[in-house]
């Protein structure tokens, strides 16, 4: 199951929420897909609160996703039944329930401003804005950049020299016993790797 880490809950509380939330989340739109279009469709479902636009985080445009709220849960739930899956815009569309739409989750997240699976994708997607950004395919060509694909680890005790703010730049020791700056090894552009 999907949980938003940036939603400032926790996977336990986000999943308490989703047994009771009347908000959906609409993925896979096309950029071209509008928001009164969003509304005639899910308006055939009984309860329609309101539709909340995914948008890109600089431009303002359309970015491929939704948030839709209804009156009730079964309402929502009647929604996600119906709906989930359905070709609409001439794209199959992904509806599942979300937590609850706060401030800031209506805009994309990616570098580009769009979701960041569209950063990442190399395809072609007249769709979803042409030619995916191939982000992981330029940073891994990209000689200066150190690229790790992979999980994250959540313990910060297992990164050995890793900085929180307001504490001092630490130290690294060579095998020969000389000292490097903390910084020796990152990228140009002044942030480590995480």
């Amino acid at each position: 199951k999907y949980w938003d880490k940036r939603s400032g809950l926790t996977e336990e509380q986000w999943v308490q929420r989703l047994e009771s939330t009347t908000t959906l989340y609409v993925g896979n739109l096309s950029y071209f897909t509008t928001e009164d279009q969003i509304t005639e469709l899910f308006g055939k479902c009984k309860g329609l609160r309101k539709v909340v636009m995914g948008l890109n985080r600089f431009k303002k445009s359309p970015c491929g996703f939704a948030f839709v709220e209804f009156q009730t849960h079964d309402q929502a739930a009647s929604a996600v039944n119906l709906i989930n899956a359905a070709v609409f815009d001439d794209r199959q569309i992904r509806v599942d329930f979300d937590a609850g739409l706060t401030d800031g989750r209506q805009f994309g997240r990616g570098e580009t401003g769009n979701q960041w699976r569209d950063d990442f994708r190399e395809d072609y997607d007249a769709a979803r804005g042409g030619k995916g950004a191939g982000l992981l395919k330029r940073l891994a060509e990209d000689p200066s950049r150190q690229v790790y694909v992979g999980k994250r680890k959540i313990d910060d005790s297992a990164v050995p020299n890793k900085r929180h703010r307001g504490e001092q730049p630490r130290v690294k020791q060579q095998d020969d016993g000389r000292q490097l700056p903390a910084s020796f090894g990152r990228s140009k552009g002044g942030k480590g790797q995480r």
